[in-house]
């Protein structure tokens, strides 16, 4: 999910991987934000993204933040989007992540991919479920 290099846009800005929009989302400044954002994908921005300060909000809206640059990343990139559409309606593992992590982004993962499915009941439950689970954790880290 990092380094793909998948470039999309959001609020006119280009970013060039949901890392580089996520690491871009805790500033709290535009120098800091122009730090990252030109530092590319992957593992750059992430490295650059350790060296700001954090928005204070950033622990109740980090989950939503990596939701929105992964919903943004598969809507507009088509191989992309059908190489998730055609993953099946179970769990996708993450293991190379923090424990964190790997339990959001499977969940984000399959929210994206039940609302860009929009296959009745099923996909309709699963992206109400996640959506209900961040919020939760949203509320409980304001």
């Amino acid at each position: 999910m990092k380094n793909n290099g998948l470039q999309f846009v959001i609020d006119k800005v280009r970013y060039s991987s949901a890392e580089n929009y996520f690491q871009c989302a805790k500033t709290t400044n535009e120098r800091d934000r122009l730090k990252i954002l030109t530092s590319g994908p992957g593992d750059s921005c992430e490295l650059a993204g350790k060296t700001v300060q954090l928005r204070s909000d950033w622990e109740s809206v980090k989950v939503d933040e990596m939701y929105k640059g992964n919903l943004a990343k598969f809507q507009q990139n088509e191989d992309l989007r059908k190489a998730l559409l055609e993953s099946g309606t179970g769990p996708i593992l993450f293991t190379e992540s923090s424990p964190f992590w790997n339990y959001w982004n499977d969940l984000i993962l399959q929210r994206i991919r039940a609302e860009l499915r929009q296959n009745g009941e099923e996909d309709s439950r699963r992206a109400a479920e996640t959506r209900e689970a961040m919020n939760k954790y949203a509320q409980e880290n304001k």
